[in-house]
């Protein structure tokens, strides 16, 4: 996805943390992350899950273990990095089954973002994650979403589905990783419990 998109798609993510769960990020640290990892030596390395997996786990991992007791700026950032990695895994044109040039990949994502500007009050309304369960261990949150990956809608140009899974996945990527740093901080024993919206 290009950089607008993923202030679209971290947009949205904001404001749906910050409504239905009351998770409140740093707006411009959040939305930073969506995107500079398209600014950075990484681009040079496709953002793609076989190139990128390892790093991602642990980056996953090292999210869990921080202090979100008060969200700043910094993790924020780093919970921003992880969506738009996410993000871009859960993209046609950064898969395998894809089968354009840098030409169609770039039109592809053009046409993501016009899709999604045209529609962004529709996507604002859609509950992309009513509950979540609350994972035992940073494991679980990528095992989750590696299962997300291999569940994600296939068909071509299915522009709906394939943003609508993206914000999901990345919504409950960053409430797993909330939940698994808050339980875990606190000593409390939230494990295979559910959590619901208010």
């Amino acid at each position: 996805m290009n950089s607008p998109n993923h202030i679209l798609i971290g947009t949205l993510i904001y404001e749906y943390l910050r409504d239905k769960y009351g998770i409140v990020l740093d707006k411009p640290g959040f939305l930073q992350g969506n995107t500079c990892p398209d600014h950075s030596l990484s681009f040079l390395r496709p953002h793609r899950m076989r190139y990128c997996k390892g790093m991602v786990r642990r980056k996953t991992e090292r999210l869990c273990r921080a202090d979100w007791s008060e969200i700043d700026r910094r993790t924020s950032k780093k919970l921003g990095i992880l969506c738009h990695y996410y993000s871009d895994f859960l993209c046609l044109a950064h898969n395998p089954e894809f089968s354009g040039g840098l030409k169609e990949h770039v039109r592809y994502e053009n046409d993501l973002l016009l899709f999604m500007s045209r529609n962004y009050d529709r996507f604002r309304r859609v509950d992309y994650v009513p509950w979540v369960q609350i994972p035992e261990n940073p494991e679980e949150i990528s095992e989750h979403m590696r299962e997300l990956f291999f569940e994600k809608p296939t068909a071509q140009d299915d522009l709906i589905g394939e943003l609508v899974y993206a914000v999901r996945a990345c919504i409950e990527l960053a409430l797993l990783v909330f939940f698994q740093s808050v339980s875990g901080a606190q000593g409390q024993v939230l494990h295979k419990k559910s959590f619901m919206a208010f």
